[in-house]
């Protein structure tokens, strides 16, 4: 049997790259008078993929670009990636052609079709469930905007700085609760599902990132069976559970209205205006609803990280900011109506997602017929990708691109300076959210989120280096300073322990024994010691590692620059001092939040599979 299994591995494993290595010779077929766009040669079969580092690939892609242009292409495992550094380029290619480059590639790891599934919007190809769920989304957006977001961001800022000031040092938790919180609000009127939707986004990053889930770059293991393919056996139990969690947060809404207690929400949208929407069924609305919630709690706590990594290593920012808070806010908390008399906080934002985007590659457009530009052959089925991180560099438009300068935003003479400023700056339409037919639709959530959050954080708090970091170069020169990683157990989306589990005695199975072979999201046996610490190792530097920081032995030289690995991006986390700047301030959080409480205005986190997370039933936590 085991030699069977073996003999139908290798032949697919064969054939595949057979296809592949046909599927690339032909796409490299130039038309007569264009140009082959230049790019590393590569490899058969992989192509250039050994040539890209786990850690902040996108350093090397952007490298590449100094090298070969703004636009070029390389060859990864068999698959064309054309990657772009220019802004204008983006624009004349995702924006003026957005005809034939506003699809979105597959993505092997899910069990459904991304591309028509009707599953996951921003992750749909150009079809009719696009269209309708992106109809859906510009009017909950609208609809959120106009009520100012129900004041649900303001009303979590309270939680998050009362956690902040028992437990600084579980400040991910804090920064990734609040997000999840306001956003399980604005999606289902309750806060109670944020750790649920923070792991359903976790799992479900995994699932969609290159370098997450194994599918990704061994297709071929979706096409084998479950017990064959621990990867695929791992994602349908994904698929399962996720499924499984919409629906329920639809039925409590739907509950909800029955007893004429539900609170604004997106579902309560769409369960009011049902028939007007076209979806196919409630199942399509959960959908269209949840992978809002998951797209928020994906990505807007990452430029919250980014701040506090910010402010440690450029400090004399701070004060600033502490001075328009005060003077515009005076002894409370930033509210939505003083964006327009809060530039330098709004500076500081733009600057966080410019330095240290959380989607450094850019989110993904696919060609669907073959195209050119200026001379260039551009072929069908080619993956394109606006390079956030070299566009965010083009030091003609942003000076000095790798220092953290918010003064950029805000000072006449900057490349980068827009009046008024109290429109200006804003992260509002940045090449952070996208281009043309596939821009972000979320991205007012986004700027509400970001004011209100960072805007708090910086009202209640100062941000310092440990005393440990007084050995720190100047601000000015991060890339020498050194550097520690601090972990706070089930701290965060990045950085919980999930590898707990039940242990069997009985005698395992054939399939068992084949799957303990390989290593996958969720592999490692819940029995299974994990390795101890080396006596060298620091205290507080734990044995288990998430799967999304990578080698961890990897160093970057810039600590700057110690971000997790998968498609979206954010601080490892680390050590800094976090204290109130005032007695008087902590105290009265400390009321505000009581008063809250006292009033029903927050409820404690829902488990929904029973105990332990469901890590041991057909649906609930994975063990990543």
């Amino acid at each position: 049997m085991a030699l069977q299994t073996f003999l139908v591995a290798a032949v697919l494993l064969g054939a595949y790259a057979v296809y592949k290595y046909l599927d690339t010779s032909r796409r490299h077929r130039v038309p007569k008078g264009l140009k082959p766009l230049p790019g590393p040669k590569g490899y058969p079969i992989i192509g250039s993929a050994t040539e890209v580092p786990e850690k902040n690939g996108f350093i090397k892609f952007a490298e590449w670009g100094k090298e070969y242009g703004p636009i070029y292409q390389v060859d990864l495992a068999g698959h064309n990636h054309v990657w772009i550094s220019s802004d204008q380029i983006s624009k004349d290619l995702l924006a003026k052609k957005a005809a034939i480059y506003s699809d979105r590639p597959h993505i092997p790891a899910l069990i459904d079709d991304n591309r028509t599934s009707a599953q996951y919007l921003p992750l749909l190809s150009r079809n009719d469930g696009h269209t309708r769920q992106r109809k859906f989304a510009n009017i909950i957006m609208r609809e959120s905007e106009k009520a100012l977001f129900h004041r649900y961001p303001e009303l979590e800022a309270k939680r998050m700085l009362v956690e902040l000031l028992d437990e600084p040092e579980k400040y991910n938790h804090a920064l990734e609760s609040f997000i999840s919180r306001v956003t399980c609000r604005l999606a289902w009127g309750h806060s109670e599902g944020s750790d649920e939707l923070k792991q359903r986004a976790r799992e479900l990053l995994i699932g969609v990132s290159p370098t997450g889930a194994l599918p990704n770059k061994l297709p071929f293991l979706m096409a084998l069976p479950d017990w064959l393919s621990p990867a695929k056996a791992w994602e349908r139990r994904r698929a399962k559970t996720e499924r499984t969690w919409f629906q329920t947060m639809q039925q409590q809404v739907v509950n909800d209205i029955q007893s004429g207690q539900a609170a604004p929400s997106w579902m309560k949208i769409f369960l009011d205006g049902r028939s007007k929407w076209g979806f196919k069924s409630d199942l399509e609305g959960a959908y269209a609803v949840g992978m809002h919630g998951i797209a928020g709690a994906l990505t807007i706590a990452a430029p919250m990280q980014t701040f506090c990594l910010a402010m440690t290593y450029y400090p004399q920012y701070l004060p600033m900011l502490h001075e328009e808070l005060d003077r515009v806010c005076g002894d409370r908390l930033p509210r939505s109506e003083d964006r327009p008399n809060l530039p330098f906080l709004r500076a500081i934002i733009r600057e966080c997602i410019r330095w240290r985007p959380p989607v450094p590659t850019g989110i993904p457009h696919y060609l669907i017929q073959d195209d050119e530009y200026n001379g260039y052959h551009i072929p069908k089925g080619s993956t394109i990708h606006p390079l956030e991180w070299a566009i965010a560099r083009d030091p003609e438009m942003f000076p000095d691109p790798e220092s953290f300068n918010p003064l950029r935003w805000v000072e006449p003479g900057w490349p980068s300076y827009q009046e008024p400023l109290s429109q200006f700056p804003t992260i509002i339409n940045s090449t952070q959210f996208g281009y043309g037919r596939r821009t972000c639709q979320g991205q007012t959530v986004t700027d509400e989120d970001l004011l209100i959050g960072i805007g708090s954080i910086a009202w209640l708090f100062n941000i310092e280096r440990n005393a440990e970091d007084v050995s720190i170069p100047a601000a000015t020169s991060p890339e020498k300073a050194q550097h520690s990683i601090g972990l706070n157990e089930k701290a965060s989306i990045s950085n919980e322990e999930l590898n707990a589990g039940v242990t069997t005695t009985k005698e395992p199975t054939m399939e068992e024994k084949i799957l303990s072979k390989y290593s996958y999201p969720g592999s490692t046996p819940a029995d299974k010691p994990q390795p101890q610490p080396k006596k060298s190792q620091k205290a507080a530097e734990p044995a288990y590692k998430p799967l999304e920081w990578g080698d961890i032995t990897q160093k970057p030289a810039d600590p700057t620059l110690d971000y997790s690995i998968l498609l979206i991006a954010k601080p490892i986390p680390f050590k800094f001092q976090l204290k109130p700047r005032d007695t008087e301030r902590a105290n009265k959080m400390r009321v505000l939040f009581r008063e809250g409480v006292e009033k029903g205005d927050y409820s404690d986190t829902r488990e929904y599979w029973g105990p332990n997370q469901g890590r041991d039933k057909p649906v609930g936590w994975s063990k990543v």
